[in-house]
């Protein structure tokens, strides 16, 4: 009877992975987390499958029961050490921090998953993490906690590094996909802590399939919302927020809507090539996150090269506080680049009384161009 319940709970966290698999490899986005997470499901269902082999297999009796049981449990153990390495290696992607790519830097956080791996492998013969005992039952090892503390290792990085930035407020706009990634380390922390204590609950399972659902959910409600190439939210995002904001003005501060277009741009695609011209809207972007983010700015990519901002201003502020760091960052950005990166930046505030999207756009399109044409003219002189 126990090992029915067992069975069903791991089949049922196949079919789930399997489903979230599916649905990804039919999605047509080409991102690198695409094929972080395809590996990712695949590893999962590999550990999953041999969870359960391993626990059809404990009591049996025959004559290579022993020796298969112990390799099968070693697979086991090795592969859920790599399941939670993988999962790191997705956190540290989606954050886009910078180790997630370098080879060298992996060799070197890859080391408590070699280490428990190389233990659980030699347990084999010296029984250090787990050995297999009469009636082929698994049975943990003298040593089991290290290969324990290999996975906390990576479970409580994932958790403390992603958590923190819930509660940044220059992430503040990002903070429900932070909350869903730390959830990768936080599940299975207490899911690995419950198979621990009982060992006959599939905690560790059930709760990284959990978490990875989260988070596969956040990542491809994020991929309807947000543009694919400097992650910031798209033209559908913005004219929702904006048209939600023009509904609900406030009587306090003012609204005010920015249009920026980066000057030049054809030139340098034309010049340096489109992979150039890519990296320059995502240097605009991540300075837009870093000016604008902590004022509570709305930040969007419209289209080409033309990005948007919401602010809301109240008090002393103005809309210069909000442009000039721009056009700071900007210039500082370009000493270390062959060109010169700037941006046209025009600006309407909501007048209220009704006031349609139309007419917030046209009024702040009219300052950019103007800015353009002045630009123009004084090159010309």
């Amino acid at each position: 009877m126990f090992l029915m319940g067992y069975a069903e709970i791991i089949l049922f966290c196949i079919a789930v992975v399997l489903v979230m698999l599916l649905a990804l490899r039919s999605s047509m986005s080409r991102l690198a987390n695409r094929n972080i997470l395809s590996r990712l499901f695949l590893l999962v269902i590999f550990s999953l499958v041999l969870n359960l082999v391993t626990k059809c297999l404990a009591g049996t009796d025959f004559r290579w029961g022993n020796a298969l049981n112990s390799i099968l449990s070693c697979v086991y153990l090795v592969s859920c050490l790599w399941v939670i390495f993988m999962s790191w290696r997705f956190v540290g992607y989606t954050m886009e921090l910078d180790f997630w790519n370098n080879r060298r830097k992996l060799l070197l956080y890859a080391i408590p998953s070699l280490v428990g791996s190389a233990f659980s492998i030699v347990s084999i013969w010296t029984g250090w993490v787990f050995y297999i005992g009469n009636g082929t039952i698994y049975t943990r090892g003298p040593l089991f906690v290290v290969y324990v503390i290999c996975c906390y290792l990576y479970l409580v990085w994932m958790s403390l590094v992603a958590g923190r930035r819930i509660f940044m407020k220059r992430y503040y706009a990002d903070r429900l996909l932070y909350l869903s990634l730390s959830s990768f380390g936080a599940f299975p922390i207490i899911g690995v802590l419950v198979q621990v204590l009982y060992p006959d609950i599939p905690g560790a399972a059930s709760a990284m399939v959990l978490s990875m659902l989260l988070a596969f959910l956040t990542t491809q409600s994020r991929m309807i919302s947000t543009d694919p190439l400097t992650k910031l939210n798209n033209r559908n995002q913005l004219n929702a927020f904006l048209d939600a904001k023009l509904r609900q003005p406030t009587s306090d501060k003012g609204l005010y809507f920015f249009v920026l277009d980066i000057d030049n741009f054809k030139s340098i695609n034309d010049n340096f090539g489109h992979m150039e011209g890519d990296r320059a809207l995502n240097l605009v972007a991540k300075i837009l996150k870093k000016t604008c983010g902590p004022k509570g700015c709305f930040i969007s990519r419209f289209g080409g090269d033309e990005f948007n901002l919401v602010a809301t201003l109240g008090g002393r502020e103005t809309p210069a506080d909000i442009y000039a760091p721009i056009r700071e960052a900007l210039a500082l950005e370009s000493e270390s680049l062959p060109y010169n990166l700037s941006m046209s930046i025009g600006y309407a505030e909501c007048l209220g009384n009704g006031e349609m999207l139309p007419d917030l756009f046209a009024r702040a399109d009219d300052m950019l161009y103007a800015e353009k044409k002045a630009k123009k003219q004084k090159k010309e002189e």
